[in-house]
């Protein structure tokens, strides 16, 4: 075994202190460097935010002591532009900052696009995104590293909102692979006309990008869809199938009550949860000897949904009432009487 010297150990001892001692007068001076831009940032807000208010939000004049001078001053007007954009959803307001952003922040973004920076040039794409500023669209694309996802995705996130048919193209190329949330953010940019182009070729998506957008073109809650959710329902991917049932029940609509009926003798117990649901949206005089199919319903979350759409019809505490009399299932009894007594206890 080596041993070290008590002179080799100290010099490494001196050597480690030094290293700790430059990083944290490091860490100190990085905090006192922020805590002074936080502070000037703040000052320049207070000292424009009433022309700001007056030209974004009165219709004043612009004029050029708006043009920011500094870093620090973008900084802060870029504070104000997503403050406005955060919180007031009116196009004029929208399109000044597009505007303003357009003619005077478009030349420092573009040079960001190019800083060796990673964070800076991050920042310069949400700002892009934020701000629309359409034309440097291509220096993203010349800027962006491809084996780098979260620069991929924040290129394919200033399509879906500034080239839309562009981010089409891309997505149905199918050379990316996210998660299913970040899907759903690409997507909800899209209006439903542009989803519904992706749902007529839904099979050529990624899995996570197909639930993602059953999931955000159900959101949207137009009744156009409809009948696109409903070609879905006879899918082999079980998942999309719920997805889709869960998704039309949202909506609040049923077209045709065949086309569900199948779904109550499932062996999905997900999928009998869902008809279960969407069976409130249809003439109790249909669906009441199915929904008391389902409420004896091996699985205790379908037997209660099943309940639950029954009572809120105006003939639906009757009809439980009924129901108790003549089944002998014990278990769908008891739902019935659970549902009948909250609605007791209710009046």
């Amino acid at each position: 075994m080596i041993e070290l010297s008590n002179q080799l150990l100290l010099y490494i001892i001196v050597i480690l202190l030094l290293f700790c001692g430059i990083a944290m007068i490091y860490l100190i001076y990085q905090r006192r460097y922020e805590e002074r831009k936080k502070h000037e940032i703040e000052k320049y807000i207070q000292k424009t935010k009433i022309r700001w208010q007056e030209y974004i939000l009165e219709d004043g004049q612009f004029t050029d002591t708006l043009i920011p001078k500094s870093k620090i001053q973008i900084l802060a007007v870029e504070h104000i532009f997503l403050s406005y954009l955060r919180n007031i959803s009116n196009p004029i307001i929208q399109q000044k900052i597009y505007t303003f952003a357009q003619m005077n922040l478009k030349e420092y973004y573009q040079n960001e696009l190019k800083s060796r920076n990673w964070s800076k040039k991050m920042n310069a794409m949400y700002r892009i995104a934020d701000f629309h500023i359409k034309e440097l669209i291509s220096t993203c694309e010349v800027s962006i590293n491809y084996n780098r996802s979260i620069e991929v995705f924040q290129l394919l996130k200033i399509y879906s909102i500034l080239e839309k048919e562009k981010f089409i193209q891309e997505i149905l190329l199918c050379n990316y692979s996210f998660s299913e949330s970040e899907y759903k953010k690409l997507f909800s940019y899209l209006e439903v006309e542009m989803l519904q182009r992706f749902m007529g070729k839904i099979e050529i998506l990624q899995q996570t990008a197909q639930y993602a957008l059953i999931d955000t073109i159900s959101a949207k809650g137009s009744m156009d869809v409809i009948e696109g959710l409903e070609e879905l329902l006879v899918s082999e991917d079980t998942e999309i199938r719920i997805r889709t049932l869960r998704g039309l029940e949202r909506i609040g609509v049923i077209r045709d009550l065949e086309t569900y009926i199948p779904f109550v003798n499932s062996t999905i117990w997900e999928e009998r949860l869902m008809v279960a649901k969407l069976f409130k949206y249809a003439p109790f005089t249909y669906t009441v000897e199915h929904l008391e199919k389902l409420l004896q319903d091996s699985n205790w979350w379908v037997r209660s949904q099943a309940a639950s759409t029954i009572i809120e019809d105006p003939r639906g505490y009757q009809r439980l009432k009924e129901f108790i009399a003549t089944t002998n299932d014990q278990y769908a009894i008891d739902m019935a009487n659970e549902v009948l007594e909250k609605r007791m206890r209710a009046v």
